[in-house]
């Protein structure tokens, strides 16, 4: 059918859900597209479940409470099966928040949700991963910028080459303190960016579902975050910490190094 199904499925979600007025027809036959292929685009989408997901992302209180009176017997039934050391109120507000928080900058990782099944075998899905990573004692997400320097991207530890790796072994509590620094700097949405890319490790189609932007414009914004750190990290290292000027370069270069390589992942995908 194509194109011309949108009206017939806005209305049909509408009278599903009065309730989630707040999001137009123009934001929801949006999302519908970004999520689903013309030649998917059908009476069979799950329009209702996509207009949902779509109010939750806009943080529409009563998206929120329509989600969680839906979702909460799946998530008590996770909680008795799998038994992690967390109380049943503790781990349905640990779903909620890694679904519907929307960070300063940043975008909530229900605007995922494709409409491929439905909604709430997808939240479903997503408790049982959660509760049993609390469980198994998953580390918690780390900062930033240790995600950075430490990490890069959530792989082993980037192999640098000797003298990079001197200097950052010696200057390493400096570097992570002047790194975090600058990081405050940026706007909140670049922090939020970069943040998705290397700790989260999204990748482009999925950022650009979630920031509801092009696929080639958040490339380009997250390149541009990366090289306002890199620039705004060589300044304030003059500032904070004193180092020779042939250890200067090379700590610069360390992050530089460091950040593509937390980077690739998200830029080459």
């Amino acid at each position: 059918m194509g194109r011309e199904v949108l009206p017939r499925l806005s209305e049909r979600a509408r009278r599903a859900s009065p309730e989630l007025g707040s999001v137009t027809d123009a934001e929801l036959e949006a999302f519908v597209t970004a999520r689903v292929p013309d030649a998917r685009l059908d009476d069979d989408v799950r329009v209702e479940d996509l207009l949902l997901a779509c109010a939750c992302a806009k943080g529409a209180r009563a998206a929120h409470d329509a989600l969680q009176a839906r979702s909460q017997p799946d998530i008590d039934r996770a909680h008795a099966r799998i038994h992690p050391p967390i109380t049943q109120a503790e781990a349905r507000q640990h779903v909620w928040r890694h679904l519907l928080d929307r960070p300063e900058g940043g975008a909530a990782r229900i605007a995922l949700y494709k409409g491929e099944t439905e909604l709430v075998g997808w939240v479903r899905a997503l408790a049982n991963r959660l509760l049993l990573a609390v469980v198994s004692g998953a580390k918690p997400t780390p900062a930033l910028e240790d995600a950075i320097l430490l990490h890069a991207g959530g792989s082993a530890a980037l192999s640098l080459d000797p003298e990079l790796e001197r200097v950052k072994q010696t200057y390493l509590a400096g570097l992570r303190a002047t790194l975090k620094y600058t990081l405050t700097s940026l706007d909140a949405r670049e922090r939020a960016l970069l943040r998705d890319a290397i700790v989260e490790r999204h990748g482009l189609d999925a950022l650009s579902l979630m920031y509801a932007t092009p696929r080639d414009a958040i490339a380009a914004a997250i390149s541009e975050a990366r090289d306002k750190l890199e620039y705004r990290f060589k300044n304030r290292l003059v500032e904070r910490m004193k180092v020779s000027d042939r250890d200067h370069a090379s700590l610069v270069t360390c992050v530089a190094t460091q950040l593509d390589a937390a980077l690739s992942r998200t830029l080459d995908s």
